[in-house]
């Protein structure tokens, strides 16, 4: 039995948000991740990865409402991914701009309602009564603000070096002309084409696009996780090196509260950088210096960071 690409994107979200829990309770920065992953989890769920389909949309009443709640959901996901994928390199999330939110799912959600005979729970919702200008509508609106989404995540993470954001481009890439392939589909069936072998084809090249988009923007997310706690246990340990460098020269180290590794080991940097221009460091203090700045000059946006230059073994701090 082959696997569903879905069920790939379900456990995909659902290692992630196991992943970013943690992270999310300890660090506010990590919590867009978080609320991205629980509410694409919950839209593939929608789908009835977990639970069958009939009983999802039991619950709300039969009549295949499940669909609309999981495009809600799915849209909350690749919005939240979005805002998570353009704070990435440290900016700040912009609360104000959470209004378009409720207003991409409104812009749907009331062509839905407007659909006079939804049916019964069918698996086959949209493909069924695609021909219906009500149902085009409703898709095509949720469709183009995913393409939407994905085209302002692009945008913004363009030029942007780290090689995770090469899995968060292909996948959002992905999402995009997924999200556009189902826009000319639907728009094929309510003109009036049927449901010829020719017009399935093209419906057929959504499913594995999209979720598969879903994958890759997640295993981008998850690099960028492992990476961020590797760098963080690296000055973790920069940081007790420096210390205890500072220590050996006599000098009261007095740790700082609740400090991020990071401006833990420049704060310690640039004191190890003072001593060096008025005194003679060590071969291992200057080694040390060294990898100290290399590190901190990757992680800390200049001027903010202690600078050494390899060649001639001057250092310069800010």
């Amino acid at each position: 039995m082959l696997l569903r690409i879905e069920t790939v994107a379900f456990v995909a979200l659902l290692i992630l948000t196991l992943i970013r829990l943690p992270s999310a309770i300890r660090e506010p920065s990590s919590r867009l991740t978080w609320i991205a992953t629980i509410t694409g989890l919950a839209a593939i769920f929608m789908v009835g990865i977990a639970v069958p389909l009939q009983t999802v949309d039991g619950w709300l009443g039969g009549t295949n409402i499940a669909n609309l709640v999981q495009n809600i959901l799915a849209t909350a996901a690749f919005w939240f991914v979005m805002q998570a994928a353009l704070t990435l390199d440290g900016s700040r999330f912009n609360t104000r701009s959470l209004w378009e939110l409720p207003i991409m799912c409104l812009a749907f959600t009331v062509p839905f309602l407007m659909i006079v005979d939804r049916g019964s729970t069918t698996d086959d919702f949209i493909d069924e009564t695609a021909d219906h200008f009500g149902l085009w509508a409703y898709a095509s609106i949720y469709m183009g603000c995913v393409v939407l989404i994905m085209t302002r995540m692009l945008r913004g993470i363009h030029g942007r070096k780290p090689r995770s954001y090469i899995a968060i481009r292909v996948g959002a890439w992905a999402i995009l002309c997924a999200s556009l392939v189902e826009i000319v589909y639907l728009t094929l069936r309510v003109a009036g084409m049927g449901r010829t072998p020719a017009v399935e084809a093209v419906g057929s090249l959504f499913t594995f696009p999209f979720y598969g988009g879903v994958v890759l923007v997640c295993a981008g997310i998850i690099a960028f996780a492992i990476a961020r706690a590797g760098r963080r246990s690296m000055n973790a340990t920069l940081g007790r090196l420096l210390a205890r460098a500072s220590i050996e020269r006599g000098m009261i180290v007095s740790p700082v509260p609740d400090e991020d590794p990071v401006h833990e080991a420049y704060r310690l940097a640039v004191r190890l950088t003072d001593i060096a221009n008025s005194q003679e460091l060590t071969k291992r203090e200057r080694i040390l210096l060294r990898a100290a700045t290399q590190m901190l000059d990757r992680q800390m946006r200049a001027p903010a960071v202690v600078r050494m230059s390899s060649a001639t073994g001057t250092v310069t701090a800010p």
